[in-house]
This record gives C-alpha cells, structure tokens and sequence, in this order.
C-alpha cells in the first residue's frame, strides 16, 4: 500500500503509458462470433434475454484469447453457462462469492505469513526469507480463474460495471445489484500471471529497501561537533524523520534540530546521502556539510552517495504496473485503474479537491497565523507545523515518557485496544468485538494496517515497539 501511493503521486512525472516490451494479447473474437452467441442465446432462452446475452456474450468474447478455444467453443461455453432463471443468477452469485471469499482471504493469510520476516520486528532477515517472498501465489489466482473459465462464467452472467455507471444509477441499486457489482470488479482486466508477479516482486523490493532506511540520528553532527539527538534514537524515512521534526516545535532549542533534520531529508530525496551512514552506528554525520567521519574518532572518511536506488524502486515499480497497460483497454495507464477501478473516484474530480484545498485562501491566513506564532518566516519543513494540535503544548520526551510507560511491550497494546475503542466513543460491546479482531504486531518498517480479507480472519495492526516500550511516534 505504502509503494501504491508514493506511485499514485509520483507517476503523472514520467508521463502516460510505457509498456516496456509487454506483448498485447490477440484482439478478443470478432463481432460475427458475438452475434452468433446472442442470436444462439435468444433462440434458446427468448427475445426476453437478450440485451442480457449481448453484454455478456461481449464481455465475454473481449476477454477470450486463443488459448481458451476457437469461436465454436465460445459459443458451446455460451449455450451451456448463460443463466435466466433469477433464482439461479443469485445461488451462482452467492457461491461465487464465497468461494473467492475463501480463495483470496486465504492467499492474503499465506502472504502475511511469507512477509512476516520483512514486516515484522522478529530478528534479522535471513537470505532464505528474501527467497520465500518471491513467492505470490495470489499472483496465480486469475490466470487460473480466466483458465478454468470461472470468470467467464462470471462474465457471461454478471455486467462489469464502469465507474461512470456507478456514479450515474449506483443511488438508486439495490444492495444485491451492488454485491454483483464489487463482485466482477475482479474481472474487469484479464492480466497474465507473469506481469502480475512482476509487478508484486518489483512492490516487495520497494517495500523491503524503505523498511530498512533507518537514519541514526543520535550520529548527526553539526559543523561545531555537537551531537543534538539522545543516545538510541533511530527513526526511518520519512516517518520518523517526519514526527521528529513536527514534535521539535514544542522544544525552545528545536529549530536547529528541525532544520539538520530538513537537511538529511534533502540529502535523501537527491540521492547525496552517503550510503555507508544509513542505519550504520559506527560512523558520525554531518548533513549540511555532508562529512562523514567515524565514531570512534578521527578525519573525515570518504563516502560514496547511495546511487540513486532511491528512484530505481520507483522506476522498477513503474515498469512493472505499466506491463499491464496493453491488457486493459478501457483502462489503458496504471494511473486511469487506479482512479477508476481501485480508488472509484474521477480523475477530473480528484483535482478539483486538491486544487480546492491548495488555492484555498484560507492556507495564506493558517500560514501567516503558523508564522506568527513561530516568531519567523517560514521555512519548507513548515509545512509539518503542529502547533494547531493539542499535543503541539508537549515536547517528544514527556510524551515518550507517557506511551512507554503505558505501552512497555506489545502486548500492552493489544490488551489496551478495547479502552482506546471506548474512548473513540465505541460502546462496550463493540469495542470488545473489535478488539477481538485486531491482532497488533511489532514492525520492522514505520507501521501500517494489514486489514482482513477473509470473515474470519483478524486484521493486524502493525507499530513499532522498541525494547524499551512504544515511543509517541509509535503511538501516532
């Protein structure tokens, strides 16, 4: 999820659809052999059931490669799987239901195992456990699917309805008309088993390189030699960094620390950060000058810039999802799937919200109100100011305090989820039902929600917890 939003904002830069060397599959079968099927169907069945055999004939018959059988077997798979009968259309589509429940809730359980490793806070990551997670067996499922001719089945039955469709008439569908709806969503693009295990090895690689870019920050040094961070502290990119910088505003002393804090995330978005100081204990860096020099004392040491694997993640990914552009051509950019299919919100209308936000003038009167109170201009890191929010009033430690002393193990956590329910305004019982569900885990990474696929499954919520117990940045 962390790798899809970083690509959703970032994509628009390298322009619209690249396919690198992705093969487009055979044109779907001609309008004659959709013809033959709807006029085989109302023969059968009835005029009745024909605008109904049409559309499913053609979602069909746009799907159906040369590998699933020629036009006579498209047309002996129409007349034995269309369906007429209502009773029958909603058994078919329960069972479907259920059964991709199943399938997919299970995969999603084996791949949070198979991720744990990387995920989670369980010691080091071994060799073999980089080998495990190459493995994605969700990546199989609709190849496997469009093979056995399930999700023909599906299409014949079942529209696949646009976002526009949705929008216009969704008001006004029944709750059965929607659960058919979300049900062939899956079924919109047919995409081979290859690009889709490209796609999950280039977004796990991602994920794993920014789970371990851990800055030590209790090695930052500035130009007179002092060193501003406690002993221990380690935070990642961005996250970390982030909150540590927003929590510095309650601090008298916290506009050095925010601005050397601001020169290590330039360092790190230009790709001059040295290599050999992320996550490294041994070494002391200074950010401004770029000096790096080791901890047990003397001259600066020559140190080569991380080179640029920053961006090749993202040109990896990017590579990766735009394979998939020539197997959608309703949707033909990885960018449209993700408006129209995944986020189901127009482009056009995500702008205008952000263009509503950002040209606002009310941001002028909250920037100048932000710099009144800060007693200075502006700088960029700004933007973080958190001097709005009650907790603006604490500085880092005092709140550190409070957390580990409350949350000294993950454990703790779980055991105080149905209290932080109640208090979100959650009554007894269903913050007990909740609480039930949430599995929390230490994490390797900054943290995120891994929710449930599967009714009968837990969600897991994943934070940092350090041996000492869960600091604030945890906490938020």
């Amino acid at each position: 999820m962390r790798t899809l939003l970083c690509l959703t904002l970032l994509l628009p830069l390298f322009g619209a659809s690249f396919a690198f060397g992705a093969t487009a599959p055979a044109p779907g079968l001609p309008a004659a052999a959709v013809d033959n099927a709807v006029a085989r169907l109302v023969a059968l069945h009835g005029e009745a059931h024909a605008a109904r055999a049409r559309l499913g004939a053609a979602q069909v018959a746009a799907r159906w490669w040369p590998e699933d059988g020629d036009e006579a077997a498209y047309l002996a798979f129409c007349e034995a799987q269309f369906l007429t009968d209502e009773a029958d259309l909603t058994a078919a589509a329960e069972r479907l239901s259920r059964v991709l429940e199943e399938m997919t809730g299970r995969l999603h359980e084996i791949r949070r195992e198979q991720l744990t490793p990387l995920d989670l806070d369980t010691g080091p990551v071994r060799p073999w456990d980089e080998l495990f997670v190459q493995v994605d067996l969700d990546t199989h499922l609709l190849a496997d699917l469009f093979a056995s001719k399930v999700a023909f089945f599906a299409l014949l039955n079942y529209p696949v309805r646009s976002l526009a469709e949705m929008l216009a008439e969704g008001p006004e569908w029944s709750r059965e008309t929607w659960a058919r709806a979300r049900l062939m969503e899956q079924f919109a693009t047919r995409i081979p088993q290859p690009v889709l295990q490209r796609a999950s090895e280039a977004m796990t690689a991602a994920d794993q390189y920014i789970a371990g870019y851990n800055i030590r920050m209790d090695r930052l040094v500035t130009a007179d030699g002092q060193r501003p961070f406690p002993e221990g502290l380690r935070l990642i990119s961005h996250w970390g960094l982030r909150d540590e910088l927003g929590s510095r505003y309650a601090d008298p002393e916290g506009l050095a620390r925010q601005r050397l804090i601001a020169a290590v995330m330039e360092r790190i978005v230009r790709q001059e950060i040295p290599a050999a100081v992320i996550d490294n204990p041994d070494l002391l860096w200074d950010p401004v000058a770029n000096r790096v020099q080791p901890l047990a004392g003397g001259e600066a040491v020559a140190s080569a810039p991380e080179p640029d694997r920053r961006y090749e993640q993202i040109l990896s990914v990017f590579r990766a999802v735009a394979a998939a552009d020539p197997f959608a051509p309703d949707t033909p950019s990885w960018i449209r799937r993700q408006f129209e299919r995944n986020r189901q919100i127009p482009e056009a209308e995500f702008e205008r919200l952000l263009v509503s936000v950002l040209a606002a003038p009310e941001v002028k009167l909250v920037g100048a109100e932000a710099a009144r109170r800060l007693g200075r201009p502006l700088e960029p890191f700004d933007i973080w100011y958190s001097g709005f929010k009650p907790r603006g009033r604490y500085g880092e430690a005092e709140l550190d305090q409070l957390t580990r002393a409350r949350y000294p193990t993950v454990a703790a956590v779980q055991a105080d989820l149905p209290r932080l329910l109640r208090d979100l305004g959650f009554t007894p019982e269903r913050a007990e039902w909740i609480a039930a569900r949430v599995v929390v885990d230490p994490s390797r990474g900054a943290g995120h929600a891994m929710g449930a696929v599967r009714r009968g499954d837990q969600a897991h919520l994943r934070t940092r917890v350090a041996a000492g117990g869960m600091d604030y940045k945890g906490y938020n």
